[in-house]
């Protein structure tokens, strides 16, 4: 249970590693059977980033707290199998030939029809209110790795100061992936969260590194974003124009994982980014529509 999200479809993968990397010596990465950090109880929820967006960031991981070799940051969730050091370098050459993959993806085009005239409104409107933080899009694109505090954004901020309070980083900063392996990286904490690139934004749906909020509409109108929300994970209730179909309903009985997102749970708040509060409504459905095009 201490490695376990309470909602259905958000992943607890820092909580693995913090469970695991306890009962591993850093540098060794050998078994200790007396932990060497002590963990919390609490699981911080966050929502799986898009792959295609990683050849655009000089730092992985919502809070931008991932420096320097991405093959070894990738890497170090295997700290959960690997039987010690040796091991883990033998694993090092696969991950680079994952990452190297990693850096081909492309975001999916968008699959409908897009109003060329609307879109172009909507640049303009994404030039003035977004880019400076998301970036710029076509051939000459841009992006800022731009780390937002917390009390800028707004947004949930349990994973950022969790994270930060952790053991782990500091595990991390003296292990085998800090200094020891093929290469070298690094975590800085920080108390924000990076503004990703939104390449293919329109298919990544539910938003904000917890995924608390199910559409992409409510993310530039915080008055529409549900505090309980229950989607079935089917395909064909993905609805391209916003994202996620919903019920502001908790189902009456369901089987394994609760797949209602209550926002009242530790972690799972969708405040915050109320940036889009400022537009217009034309201005919001020009942006959405430009949003398409990305």
């Amino acid at each position: 249970g201490r490695a376990r999200a309470a909602t259905l479809g958000m992943n607890p993968a820092f909580r693995f590693e913090e469970v695991a990397a306890a009962q591993r010596d850093p540098l060794t990465l050998d078994w200790s059977e007396t932990p060497v950090f002590e963990i919390g109880d609490e699981v911080v929820p966050s929502d799986v980033p898009a792959w295609w967006g990683v050849k655009k960031k000089r730092a992985l991981y919502a809070n931008g707290m991932g420096r320097g070799d991405f093959a070894l940051l990738l890497q170090q969730i295997g700290v959960v199998m690997i039987d010690d050091a040796d091991h883990a370098a033998s694993i090092t050459p696969h991950m680079r030939d994952l990452l190297a993959y990693i850096m081909t993806l492309e975001p999916p085009a968008y699959p409908g029809e897009i109003d060329a005239a609307l879109a172009a409104r909507g640049e303009a409107v994404f030039a003035d209110n977004c880019a400076k933080c998301h970036g710029t899009y076509g051939e000459d694109w841009t992006y800022p790795n731009r780390i937002v505090p917390l009390e800028v954004v707004g947004t949930d901020p349990l994973y950022a100061r969790a994270l930060a309070a952790s053991g782990l980083h500091e595990w991390y900063n003296a292990s085998w992936f800090a200094s020891g392996g093929a290469g070298e990286s690094r975590v800085e904490v920080s108390l924000g969260y990076v503004a990703p690139p939104l390449d293919g934004v329109w298919s990544t749906a539910p938003y904000f590194h917890n995924g608390s909020v199910p559409t992409l509409d409510a993310v530039l109108d915080s008055s529409l974003r549900p505090e309980v929300w229950t989607r079935s994970f089917r395909d064909d209730t993905y609805d391209l124009e916003r994202g996620w179909r919903h019920t502001e309903t908790r189902p009456s009985t369901f089987e394994g994982a609760d797949p209602t997102y209550d926002t009242s749970r530790p972690g799972h708040g969708n405040g915050g980014h109320t940036f889009g509060d400022e537009l217009m409504p034309e201005q919001r459905r020009a942006l959405l529509e430009y949003l398409k095009t990305l």
